[in-house]
């Protein structure tokens, strides 16, 4: 095992610095927003970047990034070791989290400048969104979008607030799996879905 792969391998302290969100200490090494040369250094790093990414996706409730105001960011730039991540690299670990279902390209095709995060899978969060209607009497009950992201009825739910691309994409799921159906409206928010058991 190379010297990098040890480091990133071994670093799991946490340091405070953005908004409550608890940085690994591997965000305070510099050859972390350098890609690594070595294919097996390479990989472990791609794979912290991408639990990383995902967390604070999570923690910050956040859905979409722009690579390129990304990079600027707190995540994919420490003020402190003056390192920042590069586009490309950046890039590269996307297609990984692509690969794994937790994101998908926004956009033209082709420019992969931009994306959406799954911090929690599509399936996952149909799994949610099912149960809930299940278990608010809401089956066999048209509600809009609007009302499933935002309405009264789920506050406090994990998904209330929920960015429309990826509740489009719960909702997909949960109409191919024959558990609902949508019918068209003018906007997103105007999307009728039916729940069924």
């Amino acid at each position: 095992m190379s010297n990098a792969t040890t480091a990133l391998a071994m670093t799991t302290t946490t340091t405070t610095t953005n908004a409550d969100f608890e940085f690994p200490e591997i965000h305070n090494f510099p050859p972390f927003f350098t890609r690594q040369p070595n294919e097996s250094t390479w990989k472990e790093q791609r794979r912290m970047w991408c639990d990383l990414i995902l967390s604070y996706f999570r923690h910050n409730g956040l859905s979409t990034m722009t690579l390129a105001e990304a990079v600027t960011g707190p995540l994919f730039s420490n003020r402190g070791i003056h390192r920042s991540l590069r586009v490309d690299v950046l890039r590269e670990i996307v297609e990984e989290l692509v690969r794994q279902g937790n994101a998908s390209w926004m956009g033209p095709k082709n420019t992969r400048d931009a994306c959406l995060v799954f911090w929690r899978k599509p399936e996952a969060w149909a799994t949610v969104i099912h149960q809930w209607a299940a278990d608010a009497g809401m089956l066999n009950t048209v509600l809009t979008f609007f009302e499933i992201a935002n309405g009264d009825d789920t506050v406090g739910q994990e998904f209330h607030g929920i960015d429309p691309a990826t509740l489009r994409r719960a909702l997909d799921v949960l109409q191919s799996q024959g558990k609902a159906q949508l019918f068209v409206g003018t906007s997103d928010d105007d999307i009728g879905v039916k729940f069924f058991a």
